[in-house]
């Protein structure tokens, strides 16, 4: 092959860390904890990087990518079916727009901003997930999720700007 064949998959396979890292993270939330508190709730993992790339790299992860990856989470978790696509694309949609905003900010602006992002998208996965099945939701679960999807943020923040860092450069 021609060096620039190289070149294109490179680059191409570069543009596929940001819906990679949203996957491996939603494989991760299939994890069974065994904690007391925890086991109705855990934090919602590929909706923190939703936002992250939204923000830093709405070019890498469009409104499709975040709607297939949404309607991967519903098949895989069970929920109904076009619930997480609807969450996770109004996330990426909303803060692909603002993202200008967070550029040049202390990271404590991006973090405020995910957990008052985050509160709206988890009442509506709750909602919309308790209108279609029916009945409501223990709504503790939702809240417990938030607390730890908004505590755990800088952590997962970290791990995708690393890989922004080295693997995203050129691209």
């Amino acid at each position: 092959m021609k060096p620039g064949v190289w070149q294109k998959l490179d680059v191409v396979a570069r543009g596929l860390v940001p819906a990679f890292s949203v996957f491996i993270l939603l494989l991760i939330n299939l994890l069974p904890v065994s904690l007391p508190l925890l086991s109705t709730a855990s934090p919602a993992l590929p909706l923190m990087a939703i936002f992250y790339w939204s923000v830093n790299r709405p070019d890498l992860l469009t409104g499709l990518t975040a709607f297939m990856l949404g309607l991967m989470q519903d098949l895989l978790t069970g929920l109904p079916l076009g619930v997480s696509s609807l969450v996770l694309l109004l996330v990426q949609a909303g803060s692909a727009s603002q993202g200008r905003f967070f550029h040049n900010k202390p990271f404590i602006v991006m973090w405020w901003g995910f957990a008052f992002v985050a509160i709206p998208a988890l009442l509506i996965q709750w909602f919309l997930s308790s209108a279609l099945i029916g009945a409501f939701l223990p709504i503790r679960a939702t809240l417990i999720s938030y607390v730890l999807t908004a505590t755990l943020f800088p952590l997962v923040a970290w791990a995708l700007a690393r890989a922004q860092n080295s693997l995203l450069r050129h691209v």
